[in-house]
């Protein structure tokens, strides 16, 4: 199953990689818990279950070892690594009374939600199914609308053993996104995207004929870049310096690295341009950096400050002619002035590139596919949304937005793209050398263990053409993404909640259900009710369910808040009466689970609520 991150190697192989990126830094403060765009508090799982927080992001003192399917609550972070809390705690002082410490981002996954999948009664019963789940979205609805478990197979089976000596309440699958979708055709299922444990032992193996040696290292142990280079008139002034900016950069990479890095570029212009998009294949870096250096001489067209560079963006990720040894991929986009706000869809060649996809769609189709981004701002001017789509595509990537600011000269841009290609290129590079120090040759075979290859450099072997099996063992577990379909006989969604917000929430509904005020007052009693979940004003575009899974992490079952505040202008006494019964009866259910729950929610920071009890 294809894992989001890099993940989980031998600590040798970490502290020689921290020995490469000597010059991150390595350590973080904050005054508030660190929050995601939607102002909810970020949260994090381990990615197996030997993952190790350090004092520091030096990684030299060992403090704790996180628990599988545990959440533990982002402090603050650097570039590489997130200090964390064991405690759910509003602000920092309260978070660092619990355990704390430093753990790289690439070995822990996001949960950014508050559902999880508890096991129900049945799931401790020998005798019954296995709990499945497919590694992606359309290999899940693809046997969701052919019902063929031959042809859409699940990639995932649970350990049933495994579970059985789980408590029933403890570690559930962690939810990261759901929808609904129909099983043939006719019944509707919830698609739960959770994160789920995987058994691996210290035998595990990826076993490949040893014909396939030459090509599986050559892919482990080299990096392919592409540019996406603005080359409209407006970068004229600035190319060259751009150009050698860049020959500057990869000079400072040792030549070990050089030998296996290559280079290709993706220019780019406006669509009404002779050229709009043009390619260079991958080569050499000094051969593929005297190209650019040429092609800095010939700027051209342009006239629209906003370019395409979402549209070249996908086309390298997606569309260019990455060589099946590619190894680690990378994208570098380069832009001066403006940039559209979405794709425009006729730009490249091959017509392939999707209209009307925004920022964050193009950065998740990265992110699926494990591209990390590098952003550069290539000259001072800065148009509308130059900052938004070069930060949001690095931020989203796990890459990183390289601003022209003020006085910002050649050898600062060399400098910040070297450190940036040195943590990428070369961590990556050093991380495949490590692995294919440990491939064995067994006969007509070669053997690299599991623990050490996580789901991309799967991937990438796939890519290069690498035939292989997986032989599994049964001690040691790794945690991975994966989809699955509703199985409310085995699974019951969650949520964690809190005592406070269980109290808005009921006092919301509450408000909500009066029928007997006009609608003035009924809305500002509602707007300052959402204001105290969500901690701002509510905005008249959203639902109110809308502004609720934004900042709760919590997404309604049913649509009975799928409603703006005009909405409530709209009705007729009767309908408001008949509304206000159904919001009432979900206020007495939330209410009905405070009291029972009053003890535990006294006691704890939050307890396990069925989603069945949300309205």
């Amino acid at each position: 199953m294809k894992a989001r991150y890099a993940t989980f190697f031998w600590k040798s192989i970490v502290t020689g990689m921290m020995a490469i990126i000597g010059n991150t830094a390595f350590a973080c403060t904050a005054t508030e818990m660190s929050r995601t765009d939607d102002g909810f508090i970020k949260k994090i799982v381990a990615g197996s279950d030997k993952i190790m927080a350090y004092e520091d992001a030096d990684e030299i003192r060992e403090v704790f070892q996180l628990e599988l399917l545990q959440p533990y609550f982002v402090i603050c972070e650097t570039e590489t690594h997130l200090r964390l809390s064991d405690l759910e705690a509003l602000s920092v002082s309260e978070a660092e009374t619990g355990l704390t410490g430093f753990v790289r981002k690439d070995q822990v996954f996001d949960w950014p939600t508050r559902e999880a999948l508890a096991f129900s009664d049945l799931a401790f019963l020998g005798d019954r199914p296995e709990i499945v789940a497919w590694d992606n979205k359309t290999a899940v609805q693809g046997y969701m609308t052919s019902g063929d478990a031959t042809a859409h197979p699940p990639s995932f089976r649970e350990n049933i053993e495994e579970t059985l000596r789980r408590t029933q309440d403890a570690r559930p699958y962690p939810v990261l996104s759901s929808d609904e979708a129909l099983l043939l055709g006719r019944t509707p299922r919830r698609v739960f995207e959770v994160l789920l444990p995987a058994a691996l032992s210290p035998t595990d193996a990826v076993v490949f004929e040893e014909t396939d040696l030459e090509r599986a290292t050559r892919a482990l142990t080299s990096a392919t870049i592409v540019i996406a280079f603005d080359a409209t008139g407006s970068m004229e002034s600035f190319a060259r310096s751009v150009a050698e900016s860049l020959k500057a950069s990869f000079a400072k990479l040792p030549d070990d690295i050089l030998e296996v890095l290559n280079l290709g570029f993706v220019f780019y212009r406006d669509v009404d341009d002779a050229v709009p998009l043009e390619t260079t294949p991958p080569l050499p870096v000094s051969q593929a950096v005297e190209i650019l250096i040429a092609a800095s001489e010939n700027m051209y067209g342009g006239g629209d400050d906003a370019e395409p560079v979402l549209d070249a963006t996908y086309f390298a990720a997606h569309l260019y002619d990455w060589p099946e040894d590619a190894g680690r991929k990378i994208v570098v986009a380069i832009l001066n002035d403006d940039a559209k706000a979405s794709t425009i869809g006729n730009v490249d060649p091959t017509d392939n590139v999707p209209t009307g996809l925004d920022t964050i769609g193009v950065a998740r189709s990265l992110f699926d596919e494990g591209i990390p981004i590098i952003t550069v701002q290539a000259g001072p001017s800065r148009g509308q949304y130059l900052d938004q789509v070069l930060g949001t595509l690095a931020r989203e990537t796990e890459g990183v937005f390289i601003r022209w600011e003020d006085g910002l000269n050649e050898a600062e841009i060399a400098d910040a793209l070297s450190r940036q290609l040195q943590t990428r290129a070369i961590a990556d590079i050093a991380e495949g050398r490590a692995i294919a120090e440990q491939i064995l040759t067994e006969g007509d075979t070669a053997i690299v263990p599991l623990q050490v290859v996580d789901g991309e450099k799967l991937q990438r072997l796939r890519e290069a053409g690498v035939k292989f099996n997986i032989d599994l063992g049964d001690d040691g577990i790794l945690v991975q993404p994966g989809y699955m379909m509703d199985t409310g006989d085995l699974l019951v969604p969650q949520i964690r909640i809190d005592k406070k917000t269980l109290l808005e929430l009921i006092n919301l509904m509450s408000v909500l259900a009066v029928t007997g005020v006009d609608s003035e007052s009924m809305r500002r009693s509602v707007q300052q009710s959402l204001a105290a979940i969500s901690g701002e004003d509510v905005s008249p575009n959203e639902t109110i369910a809308q502004t609720l899974q934004r900042q709760l992490g919590i997404q309604f079952r049913s649509g009975l808040l799928e409603f703006n505040l005009e909405f409530l202008d709209a009705l007729t006494p009767s309908e408001r009466a008949s509304f206000g019964r159904r919001l009432q009866e979900a206020a007495q259910g939330l209410d009905m689970f405070l009291n029972a729950n009053l003890e535990e929610l006294d006691s704890n920071p939050w307890v396990w609520m069925p989603v069945s009890a949300l309205p």
